[in-house]
C-alpha cells in the first residue's frame, strides 16, 4: 500500500482497494452513530435547561465523504433549543455536556456489533470525545458530540446564509474557529457537491499525509488534514473541474502547491463575500495574515492554513524530494506534469509563476456573492489590479473554454449525455455566479430534477408525484407518435421484417418519470432461431436500421428530433428524441431478438423449456434480458397506479442520489441501476401493503428502511419461472448462494439487478428518514410496513438456521435492557402500591413470550401480572378491578418520573378503567419494542417450589369457579412461562420460526373468523420435537415441516399434559375425560386445563397455508425433494 511504489497507473485501483475505509466498517458505523442520534433525539432534556433537540448534523471526514480506510474523523453536532446566541453555547455548554456523557456511558456499553466504545482525551473545551473502533481494531472512527447553537436554521442547500450570521459571528468576540461546528452543514455540502474522483484524489493526499505522519515525530505541529482536503479542492477547481482526470496529475498539483505554501492565500465566497461592510472589513484582515492562508469556506474566522501556527515545511520538504517517485512517472517514463491554471505552479517555474500583491485595501468588491474576480482581463493584471494573491479565489472559465472542457472531460457516454444539458457552473458568465446558468434557455441538471424531495410535508408527497413527477400527456403523445413512425420505417424499409414489436423500459412499464423516459423497442425476428444463434446476426440487422432511419428521419414527428448516441450496450441501436418545445427527451434502445417465449396472455407463465434453454445456452447473466421484455412489462403494468406513482417517487429520490455520484464510474463503482429501485418497491407493497389506497409516505420509508438493510436483501418472483423445474432450481439455489443484495428480475432469472455498490444509497436513505417527508403533521415519524429483507418462503430449507438469526432473533443488548427494566417496576410496583391499604402486592411476574424466550424481532407481547392479597378465591378475581388499575396506573406513572431506564417506557394513554397497559422500546433500534398488559390476579399457586406440581386441591377449585375455559389462566403464568422457558435453545427457535410463519399467514389469510391463537401453536411445536425427536441438535426444517404437517391434521389433534396436573385425582381425572372427549382439535394448557387453545378457530384456514408451504423452498432440499417430517402422531 505505499504511495511511492504504486506506478501511476494503478492510482485508482489503490484508491479503490486500499484507501476507501471498509464496507463493513462503514455500515457498523452508520448503525452506531444512527443509534446514537435516534438516543439523543429520544431522550430530548440534556441538563437541567430542558432544551429540545431541533436537530442533529452529521460532519467530519466521514460526513463529507472523505473518510480514510484505517482512522477518520467524524462530527456529530446537535443543535439544541436553549442555545439563542453564540454566547449561550459557552455559557451553557458544561451542564448540556455532563447530561450528554451520561447518555453516551450507558449508548457506549454496547454501540452496536462489531464495535467497541472508548471515551478519548478531551482536546477542545465543549467537545466530548469517543472512539468507535471495529473488533479487528484495524479501523477506527474518532467521533466529536457537540452541542452548538442553531445560528443557520434548516439550511437549504444552494442558498447563502444572510450576511448576519456572520456579522453577529464577528461581534461575538469568538476565538478563530470556536464556532466552526455551527457551520458543520455548510462544510459538508461544500465538499460533498464534489465529484467522487475528487473525493479519491483527496484520499490520495491524505494517504501521503498519514505516511509522513508516520516519519515524523513533531505530530502535532503538522497542518490539519482538512487543510489539505481545501488545498485539493482548490487545485481541482483552478486546474482542472473535469469529472475524470489522472489522478497522479492531481495529486503533483497538490504537493507542488504544498511546496509553494508561503505564496498560498485561498477563500471562497460561497457563503460569505466582501458585500457586508463588517464581513468585508474583517476578511481584509484575514488576508493580511502570515501565509499560508486558507480560509474555511464556511466559517471565515477559521484559517486553517494558519501559516504561523504549523510546521508545512516538514509538508514542503517530504513533497519536494518525492516527484521521481513511480507514483509521478507515466508508462513511458515521463513525469507527470502539474495542472496549470490561475494560482497553480507552472511547470519548472518556482513559485505561482505571478507577482503576489498584499494589500487589502485594495481588495476587490464581490459584486455576484460567489466570485472577487472579473473576466476579460489577463490574470496577472487582474490580480495586481484588485490587490488580491493568485491563489485567492475561484476564477470562473469564459464560456467556450469551459464548454470546450466540458466535452473533453465528458464525452457523451449515452445518448442522455448527448444533449445540450450541461451542468450550470460550465456556462457562467462574468455577471453570473457558478452554481448558476448564465443561459436561461438551456435547463440545468438540478432545474429537471424537481424540487427537493426532503423539504415536502408528508401529507402533500401526492400532489408533489403529480405536479412535479408525472411525465407531460403532451410530450407522452408526442413519442408515442415517434415510435409508431420508428416502426413504420421498421416495416417499410428494412431488409429484415420483423415478427412483432414489444415496447418495454419506463414508457411501457408506465413509470417514466418527467425529465428522465427510456423505451426500449424489443423487435422479435423469426430468423433469430434461438439464443445463442441471435448473437451472429444481431449485428447485421442494427446495421440496415441504422442506415433506414438516418435516411428516412426528417422530422418526421414535429417538435423532436432524432439523435445517435455513443453505442455502447451490446446487441442494441441507441437513439435519443429530443423535444425542442417541452425540454424532454426519452433514450430509446432499440433490440433487435429471438422470440423465446412467443406471444402470450398476461396471465401465462412461459413453458419451463424457455428457461432450461436459457440457462444451458451458456449465457452471461442477463444477456438475454431483452427476450423477456414483455413479462417484465406485464409484471410492472399489473400494478396499482399509485404504487407506480410512489415508484416515480422513488425513483425521484434515486436520481437526487445519484446526482450527487457523479464520477462514481470512473472510481470503479456504480450505484445499482433504477430498475433494481422499481423492483424493491413492489416487493416492498407486495408484502407490507397490498391495498391500492396507502400513505405514500409509509411506502417510501419501507423502502429507504429496505435500501439501509441491502446487505440482507434476497428478492425475487416466481410469477414466471419456478422451483418445481430441476433446471431452475439449482440455479436458484446457486443464485441464492450469492452475496447479496439479490434482487432477481422476475422474467430473466440469471439477471441480478441489485448489483451495483449500495453504500450512498444506504447513507442517502438514512438521512431522509428524519427529514419532514417522513413525519406526520405532529412531528412523530410516520411508520414503515411490516416488511422484511427476505422471505421465509423462498429461504433454502439448509439456511432456516441462519434465517431465524438474521431476521427473527430479538437483539439481546435490547433484551438485557428490557429485563432490567422490568426487574425495577415489579420493585417499585412492589414496594409503593397500596401503601395505605390492607391490600399488599404479594409478587409481579412476567408472562408471555418476552419471558418464555420465545419472542421476535420486532415488536412482540408480555404480561405483567400482579397478584394481590386481596383476591381470596377465582371468583373474587373480577372484583375491585377498576380501583385497582388507577392505583397501578398511579404507581407507574411515578416510577417512569423517579426511575431512569435505558429504553423508552411509555404507559398507554387508553382511559379504560379496566385496562391497563404500557410499552418498552428501544433508544437506538426504534423497531424493537414490547407491549406489556397489566394483569391483577389471585395468587392460587402461592410461593411454589421449582419442580414440584401444584396442590391438586387448587384445580379442584378452579374446575368448580370457572364458567369460560381459561378464565383464570393469568393465575398460572409462571407455570406456562416455565414449561416453555425450560426447553432448549434451539426448540424455542423452531418456535419462532412457526410464529413468524403464522404472523405471514395472519396478515394475508381471507375467510371470516380467527385463526388458531399463537400460543396454541408454540404448544403444538413442543409436542412435535418432545414427540419426533427430543434432540436439543434437531434439523430445523425437518421440525418446521413437523409442525406443518401436524396442522394439516388439525382434525385428529388431540394434545395434553400431565405435568402440572392429572388423572389421579378423581375430580381432575373426570373433567379431563370431559375434555377430550370434545371436537377436535385439543390442545390443553398444560398450566391450566380448562384452557383449549384448538378450539373455536379456523384451523382450516391454517391447514390450506401448511399445505401451500411444504411445496416452498424453505421444505424442500437441494435436489427439490420434500424434507421428510418426524414421525409423530396426532393424538397422545
Amino acid at each position: 500500500m505505499d504511495l511511492y511504489h504504486t506506478p501511476a497507473g494503478a492510482l485508482d485501483k489503490l484508491v479503490a482497494h486500499s484507501l476507501h475505509p471498509s464496507s463493513e466498517f462503514i455500515v457498523a458505523v452508520r448503525g452506531a452513530l444512527g443509534s446514537l442520534d435516534s438516543a439523543l433525539r429520544l431522550r430530548g432534556a440534556l441538563g437541567p435547561q430542558k432544551p429540545s433537540v431541533i436537530r442533529i448534523s452529521k460532519g467530519g471526514a466521514y460526513a463529507r465523504g472523505t473518510a480514510l480506510r484505517g482512522g477518520c474523523d467524524a462530527e456529530l453536532v446537535i443543535f439544541l433549543s436553549c442555545f439563542r446566541s453564540y454566547e449561550d453555547q459557552n455559557t451553557r455548554c458544561p451542564e448540556t455536556l455532563s447530561a450528554m456523557r451520561v447518555l453516551l456511558e450507558s449508548w457506549g456499553c454496547h454501540p452496536g456489533p462489531g464495535l467497541t466504545f472508548q471515551f478519548s482525551e478531551p482536546k477542545v473545551p465543549g467537545v466530548l470525545h469517543f472512539r468507535l473502533m471495529s473488533a479487528d481494531k484495524e479501523n477506527w472512527m474518532d467521533v466529536s458530540l457537540v452541542p452548538a447553537f442553531d445560528v443557520l436554521g434548516q439550511p437549504c442547500s444552494g442558498v447563502k446564509p444572510k450576511p448576519e450570521v456572520y456579522s453577529s459571528l464577528l461581534s461575538s468576540g469568538c476565538r478563530p474557529g470556536e464556532h466552526a461546528v455551527c457551520f458543520t452543514e455548510l462544510r459538508k455540502d461544500f465538499v460533498n457537491s464534489r465529484p467522487v474522483k475528487l473525493k479519491n484524489l483527496i484520499l490520495l493526499v491524505k494517504h501521503w499525509y498519514r505516511q509522513v505522519q508516520a516519519q515524523e515525530t513533531m505530530r502535532t505541529t503538522l497542518p490539519s488534514s482538512y487543510a489539505l482536503e481545501l488545498l485539493t479542492i482548490f487545485a481541482w477547481e483552478q486546474g482542472c473541474r473535469k469529472d475524470k482526470f489522472r489522478l497522479a496529475q492531481g495529486l503533483r498539483t497538490v504537493l507542488a502547491l504544498i511546496q509553494q505554501n508561503k505564496d498560498l492565500c485561498i477563500f471562497w465566497t460561497e457563503n460569505y463575500g466582501f458585500g457586508d461592510p463588517v464581513v468585508g472589513e474583517f476578511l481584509r484582515r484575514q488576508l493580511e495574515r502570515p501565509r499560508p492562508v486558507i480560509l474555511d469556506p464556511a466559517d471565515p474566522t477559521w484559517d486553517v492554513g494558519n501559516g504561523t501556527a504549523w510546521r508545512w515545511d516538514v509538508l514542503a520538504k517530504e513533497a519536494g524530494s518525492c516527484f521521481n517517485q513511480r507514483c509521478f512517472l507515466q508508462e513511458s517514463g515521463v513525469p507527470e506534469q502539474p495542472w496549470e491554471g490561475p494560482g497553480l505552479p507552472r511547470a519548472g517555474i518556482l513559485g505561482l509563476g505571478h507577482p503576489i500583491q498584499q494589500g487589502p485595501n485594495q481588495a476587490l468588491e464581490d459584486n455576484t456573492g460567489h466570485n472577487a474576480v472579473q473576466l476579460r482581463r489577463s490574470p496577472q493584471t487582474l490580480h495586481q489590479a484588485a490587490g488580491l494573491p493568485q491563489a485567492a479565489t475561484k476564477v470562473p472559465a469564459t464560456v467556450s473554454k469551459a464548454s470546450k472542457d466540458l466535452r473533453e472531460a465528458v464525452p457523451p457516454r449515452t445518448a442522455r449525455e448527448a444533449v445540450p444539458n450541461v451542468s450550470s457552473h460550465a456556462l457562467a458568465t462574468p455577471n453570473t455566479p457558478p452554481g448558476h446558468s448564465g443561459a436561461p434557455s438551456i435547463s440545468t441538471a438540478g432545474s429537471m430534477m424537481g424540487p427537493d424531495l426532503s423539504k415536502i410535508p408528508s401529507k402533500e408527497l401526492d400532489s408533489f408525484i403529480q405536479d412535479h413527477l408525472r411525465p407531460s400527456p403532451q410530450f407522452q403523445q408526442q413519442v408515442r407518435k415517434a415510435i409508431d413512425a420508428i416502426l413504420r420505417c421498421l416495416r417499410e424499409k428494412c431488409v429484415y421484417k420483423a415478427s412483432r414489436v414489444s415496447k418495454g423500459g419506463s414508457f411501457g412499464h408506465g413509470t417514466d418519470i418527467r425529465g428522465d423516459c427510456d423505451v426500449e423497442l424489443v423487435v422479435f425476428y423469426k430468423v433469430l432461431r434461438d439464443f445463442k444463434g441471435q448473437r451472429c446476426q444481431q449485428a447485421e440487422i442494427l446495421s440496415d436500421i441504422r442506415t433506414q432511419l438516418q435516411s428516412w428521419w426528417q422530422e418526421t414527428v414535429s417538435g423532436l428530433s432524432l439523435q445517435f448516441a455513443e453505442q455502447n450496450r451490446p446487441n442494441a441501436l441507441q437513439l435519443r428524441l429530443v423535444s425542442t418545445d417541452l425540454n424532454s427527451w426519452v433514450d430509446i434502445s432499440v433490440l433487435p431478438t429471438f422470440d423465446a417465449v412467443g406471444q402470450l396472455n398476461s396471465s401465462d407463465k412461459p413453458q419451463p423449456q424457455v428457461y432450461s434453454s436459457l440457462l444451458s445456452s451458456g449465457c452471461q447473466a442477463g444477456e438475454h434480458a431483452a427476450c423477456f421484455a414483455e413479462l417484465r412489462r406485464n409484471f410492472v403494468n399489473s400494478r396499482p397506479v399509485k404504487l407506480k406513482n410512489l415508484i416515480l417517487l422513488v425513483k425521484h429520490w434515486y436520481r437526487q442520489v445519484a446526482a450527487q455520484d457523479k464520477g462514481g464510474e470512473a472510481a470503479g463503482t456504480t450505484l445499482p441501476p433504477a430498475y433494481a429501485l422499481e423492483l424493491l418497491t413492489i416487493f416492498a407493497w407486495d408484502q407490507g401493503c397490498g391495498k391500492e389506497g396507502f400513505s405514500m409516505a409509509e411506502g417510501l420509508r419501507t423502502i429507504l428502511r429496505l435500501v439501509q438493510k441491502h446487505q440482507s436483501l434476497r428478492v425475487y418472483w416466481t410469477v414466471n419461472y419456478s422451483v418445481q423445474d430441476p433446471a431452475l432450481r439449482a440455479h436458484l439455489l446457486s443464485q441464492l448462494q450469492r452475496a447479496r443484495p439479490l434482487v432477481l428480475d422476475p422474467a430473466d432469472p440469471t439477471w441480478n439487478v441489485g448489483q451495483g455498490s449500495w453504500e450512498l444509497l444506504a447513507q442517502e436513505a438514512e438521512a431522509l428518514e428524519s427529514q419532514v417527508c417522513l413525519q406526520s403533521g405532529d412531528g412523530t415519524p410516520v411508520p414503515p410496513w411490516d416488511v422484511m429483507p427476505a422471505l421465509l418462503h423462498q429461504t433454502p430449507a439448509a439456511d432456516l438456521d441462519k434465517f431465524i438469526s438474521e431476521f427473527l432473533q430479538p437483539d439481546r443488548h435490547f433484551l438485557t435492557q428490557v429485563k432490567k427494566a422490568v426487574d425495577t417496576i415489579c420493585s417499585f410496583l412492589k414496594e409503593n402500591c397500596f401503601r395505605n391499604s390492607p391490600i399488599k402486592v404479594l409478587k409481579v411476574v412476567k408472562g408471555g413470550s418476552s419471558a418464555k424466550g420465545t419472542a421476535l424481532q420486532g415488536r412482540s407481547d408480555a404480561d405483567l401480572v400482579v397478584f394481590l392479597s386481596c383476591f381470596q378465591h377465582f371468583s373474587e378475581q373480577g372484583s375491585r378491578r377498576a380501583e385497582i388499575i388507577s392505583e397501578i396506573r398511579a404507581q407507574l406513572e411515578a416510577c417512569q418520573r423517579k426511575q431512569k431506564f435505558d429504553v423508552k417506557f411509555e404507559i398507554s394513554s387508553r382511559k379504560n378503567p379496566r385496562v391497563l397497559s404500557f410499552s418498552l422500546t428501544s433508544q437506538t433500534l426504534l423497531d424493537q419494542s414490547v407491549d406489556f398488559d397489566v394483569l391483577p390476579a389471585f395468587d392460587a399457586l402461592g410461593q411454589l417450589r421449582s419442580g414440584c406440581k401444584p396442590d391438586a386441591r387448587i384445580y379442584e377449585d378452579l374446575i368448580l369457579s370457572y364458567s369460560n375455559a381459561g378464565e383464570f389462566s393469568t393465575c398460572f403464568t409462571e407455570l406456562q412461562r416455565d414449561f416453555i422457558s425450560s426447553r432448549p435453545t434451539k426448540l424455542k427457535s423452531l418456535i419462532r420460526l412457526v410464529k413468524h410463519w403464522y404472523q405471514q399467514c395472519n396478515k394475508t389469510v381471507t375467510g371470516k373468523g380467527s385463526l388458531p391463537r399463537q400460543h396454541g401453536l408454540e404448544l403444538l411445536t413442543v409436542y412435535a420435537w418432545e414427540q419426533g425427536s427430543r434432540n436439543p441438535q434437531f434439523n430445523m426444517a425437518e421440525g418446521f415441516r413437523t409442525v406443518l404437517e401436524l396442522v394439516g391434521q388439525y382434525r385428529q389433534l388431540c394434545i395434553y399434559w400431565t405435568i402440572n396436573y392429572s388423572a389421579e385425582d378423581k375430580t381432575i381425572g373426570d373433567f379431563l375425560k370431559m375434555q377430550l372427549q370434545k371436537p377436535r382439535p385439543i390442545i390443553l394448557d398444560p398450566a391450566d386445563p380448562t384452557g383449549n387453545l384448538g378450539h373455536n378457530a379456523r384451523w382450516d384456514l391454517l391447514a390450506k397455508k401448511a399445505t401451500d408451504c411444504t411445496s416452498a423452498l424453505c421444505c424442500m432440499d437441494k435436489n427439490g425433494s420434500p424434507i421428510k417430517p418426524w414421525l409423530v402422531k396426532a393424538s397422545v
